[in-house]
C-alpha cells in the first residue's frame, strides 16, 4: 500500500516537472517546489525522495549553497511504473484503487489498454495454492454493476438477486425448464382444497453458515419480517397468519385463495434467514450474512465480494472452493462486453488464440427493456395521444441496428415467446407527428431517468425524439438512487430492464412491488384494478385462466401506453472447454455451484 502511495507521488512529480521529457534527463527544481507539489513539509519531501532513490526510481542531486537549484532525474518510465502498481494493487484485491490509479494517471497513454489486457488474464478460473499447503479452485469475475443489498426482503436488481441465491435458500425452488416447483429447504408441502392453508415440512440437516440448524422458528421469523414494511412485502399481502406447528412444520393461512402460493415462496425475496443473529445485531449480520446456501461470505468490501464454498451444504458441496466478485467501476477498467463474453476464460499465455473455438452459451433473457410513464405528475406524458406518439416514433428495428451488442429483438410484451424473432413492432413517424399535433404538444421536454447501464439506449431515444421535435432530458443515476421517492415522483418516464426469474410471479411483482417503477407510476385506479385481477389470477384453477387474466393486464398497459415495450436482450458467455457445469440462470448469470473443471484426460476418448 505504501509503495502505491509513493508511486502516485512519483507520477505526480513527473507530470509537474518532467512531462514530455526523456527518462533520465535531469530537471532543475527546489525542495520548496517539491514540497509544494507533494503537499507536505520540506522535511517529509526529503524522506519521500530518499525512498524513491532506494526504489531506483529517481536520481537526486541536491543543490550546494543558497540559490543553487537541485537536479532531479526520473529514471523509471511513468507508464511502466503505473502499470506495475495497478497490477500489484489489483492482485491484492484492491480493485477500486487500481482502477483509480489508471484513471488518474493513464490518460493519453497505453497503460489503460495494457492493464485491461492483464485483467483479462487475471479473471477467470484458476487453481491456486492457499497458505502454501493446499490447492483451491477459484473463479474470479469482473462485474460492472454495484451490489446494492444482500437483504432478500429489499432486493430489486438481478445482480443482487443472483448473489443472494448463492448465499440463501428458499423453502421451495422453481425449475424454469420443467415449469415445476421442487423441494429445497422444505422437502414436502400441501395446501387445503380452497388453497387458503399451506403447510411446509422442513428437511433435517440444513445448516446455516454459522452452524445453526434450520428450524420452523427461522422460517416463521423470516416470513413475519417480510410481511411488513419491506419492498417485497407484496409476496405475503393476503397472509393472515404464520404458525410454527412443530419443530419442522410451518403453516401459513391466507385471506384469499392462492393456488400458486408455493411459487411465491420460490422468490428470492422469500430466502430464509436465521432468526437469532438477525434479531441480535442486524447491522453486524448484514456485513457478512449467514444463509443456508452453497456459498458463504468470506470477505466483503467496496472492492470485492469473496465467497467460500459451504462445506456442509445439504444439496452437496460446490465443486469450486470459492468465487471472487471484483466490483469494477462502470467508467473504468474492463469494457462491459469483457465482463460477460469473457468472464470464465482462462487466459494463460499458451491459451491465447484458442478463444474463438471455445463453446459459447447464449440465453434470451426472460424479460425486456421498457419505459414506464409517470401518470401521477403533470407533464406532456399525461396525454395518451403524446404517449402513443412516442411509441410510434421509436423504431425498434432501427434501434437494434444502430445499438446492436446484446439487443436481440423488438419487444411487444414483457416476455419473449416462440414468435418473438419474427415479430415486427410497428413504427410510423407520420402518424406520430399527427398525434403530437392532436395532443397540442407545445415542445415541453419530458424527463427520462435511467441507470448507467441503459445510458446508450436513453441517448438514442433522446436523439430519435429530437428528430420529431420532442425534447428529452436524460438523467443518469448510480446504484439505488433512482429508487428514492423524490426521483420516482420527479421522473416523467423511467427506462429500465426487467428480468423474470420466476415467470408469472415476477410478472405480478412488477405491479405490486413497493418502489418498483411501474407500481410508482401507475395511477391509483389502474393499480387497484391490477391488484384485483392478480387476486383472480392466483385463485384460478387452471394455468390457462391465470394466463388469460395476466395477459389482460398486460394488454391494458399496452392499450393505454402506460409502458412502452422496447427490446428483448440476450446474455452470453464463452468458456474454456475444460469447464463443465456452465449454465446461465434465469437472471442471466452463471450459477456457481455446479461449475467444475475436467482435467487429466484432455481430449482422449473414454473407453
Amino acid at each position: 500500500m505504501m509503495q502505491a502511495i509513493h508511486a502516485e507521488r512519483y507520477l505526480e512529480l513527473v507530470r509537474r516537472f518532467a512531462d514530455g521529457q526523456a527518462a533520465g534527463a535531469p530537471v532543475e527544481v527546489t525542495l520548496d517546489e517539491l514540497a509544494q507539489a507533494l503537499f507536505c513539509t520540506v522535511r517529509n519531501a526529503k524522506l519521500i525522495l530518499r525512498r524513491m532513490e532506494e526504489e531506483g526510481w529517481i536520481q537526486w542531486q541536491p543543490g550546494r549553497g543558497r540559490g543553487n537549484r537541485s537536479h532531479l532525474a526520473f529514471r523509471m518510465e511513468p507508464d511502466v511504473l503505473l502499470l506495475d502498481m495497478a497490477k500489484q494493487t489489483a492482485s491484492q484485491g484492491s480493485y477500486k484503487q487500481a482502477f483509480e490509479l489508471i484513471h488518474r494517471h493513464g490518460g493519453g497513454t497505453p497503460a489503460k489498454e495494457r492493464f485491461n489486457e492483464w485483467l483479462t488474464g487475471h479473471f477467470g478460473y484458476r487453481s491456486e495454492t492457499e497458505d502454501g499447503r493446499r490447492h483451491v479452485d477459484m473463479l474470479r469475475l469482473p462485474v460492472h454493476v454495484p451490489l446494492v443489498t444482500m437483504d432478500p426482503a429489499q432486493v430489486y436488481y438481478a445482480f443482487d438477486a443472483h448473489m443472494i441465491r448463492q448465499l440463501f435458500d428458499r423453502l421451495v425452488s422453481f425449475d424454469a425448464a420443467s415449469g415445476q416447483v421442487k423441494p429445497a429447504l422444505a422437502h414436502a408441502w400441501e395446501c387445503s382444497r380452497d388453497a387458503t392453508v399451506w403447510q411446509f415440512h422442513l428437511r433435517r440437516g440444513a445448516y446455516f453458515h454459522h452452524g445453526h440448524e434450520l428450524t420452523a422458528d427461522d422460517v416463521a421469523y423470516t416470513l413475519e419480517r417480510l410481511r411488513e414494511g419491506k419492498a417485497n412485502s407484496w409476496l405475503l399481502r393476503n397472509v393472515e397468519a404464520i404458525e410454527v406447528s412443530g419443530p419442522r412444520l410451518v403453516t401459513v393461512t391466507l385471506a384469499k385463495p392462492n393456488r400458486i402460493f408455493h411459487r411465491f415462496l420460490c422468490s428470492t425475496a422469500a430466502s430464509i434467514l436465521p432468526r437469532d443473529p438477525v434479531q441480535r445485531d442486524p447491522e453486524h449480520y448484514w456485513l457478512r450474512p449467514s444463509g443456508t446456501g452453497p456459498f458463504m461470505v468470506k470477505e466483503r468490501n467496496e472492492d470485492r465480494l469473496v465467497l467460500d464454498a459451504h462445506p456442509g451444504y445439504y444439496g452437496g458441496r460446490a465443486h469450486l472452493d470459492g468465487v471472487v466478485i471484483a466490483l469494477v467501476p462502470p467508467d473504468q477498467g474492463l469494457d462491459s462486453q469483457q465482463c460477460w463474453e469473457r468472464l470464465v476464460l482462462d487466459h494463460d499465455a499458451k491459451e491465447q488464440g484458442r478463444e474463438h473455438g471455445w463453446p459459447k452459451l447464449e440465453s434470451l433473457l426472460q424479460g425486456c427493456m421498457l419505459m414506464t410513464w409517470n401518470r401521477n405528475k403533470p407533464g406532456p406524458q399525461q396525454s395518451q395521444l403524446f404517449r402513443k406518439a412516442i411509441d410510434l416514433l421509436l423504431d425498434r428495428s432501427l434501434m437494434l441496428g444502430e445499438l446492436g451488442e446484446n439487443r436481440m429483438f423488438a419487444a411487444r410484451s414483457f416476455r419473449p415467446d416462440a414468435h418473438t424473432a419474427l415479430r415486427h413492432v410497428r413504427s410510423d413517424g407520420e402518424q406520430a407527428m399527427a398525434l403530437l399535433r392532436e395532443a397540442a404538444y407545445d415542445g415541453t421536454p419530458f424527463m427520462l431517468y435511467t441507470r448507467r447501464w441503459h445510458e446508450r439506449d436513453a441517448r438514442w431515444i433522446q436523439a430519435r425524439c429530437a428528430e420529431f421535435g420532442v425534447g428529452v432530458e436524460v438523467r443518469v443515476f448510480e446504484g439505488n438512487e433512482c429508487r428514492g421517492e423524490d426521483v420516482l415522483e420527479a421522473a416523467d418516464a423511467i427506462l429500465y430492464s426487467l428480468v423474470f426469474a420466476e415467470d408469472e410471479v415476477c410478472e405480478i411483482e412488477t405491479y405490486e412491488q413497493q418502489g418498483s417503477f411501474m407500481n410508482a407510476h401507475m395511477e391509483p385506479a389502474l393499480l387497484e384494478w391490477a391488484k384485483s385481477r392478480i387476486d383472480l389470477a392466483v385463485a384460478a384453477e387452471s394455468v390457462e385462466q391465470r394466463r388469460f387474466l395476466l395477459q389482460e393486464m398486460e394488454d391494458r398497459l399496452r392499450d393505454e401506453t402506460q409502458v412502452i415495450f422496447l427490446l428483448h436482450k440476450k446474455s452470453n458467455t464463452s468458456y474454456k472447454p475444460e469447464l463443465r457445469g456452465i449454465a446461465l440462470s434465469p437472471l442471466g448469470w452463471i450459477d456457481f455451484k455446479d461449475v467444475w473443471v475436467q482435467s487429466g484426460l484432455g481430449d482422449a476418448p473414454l473407453v
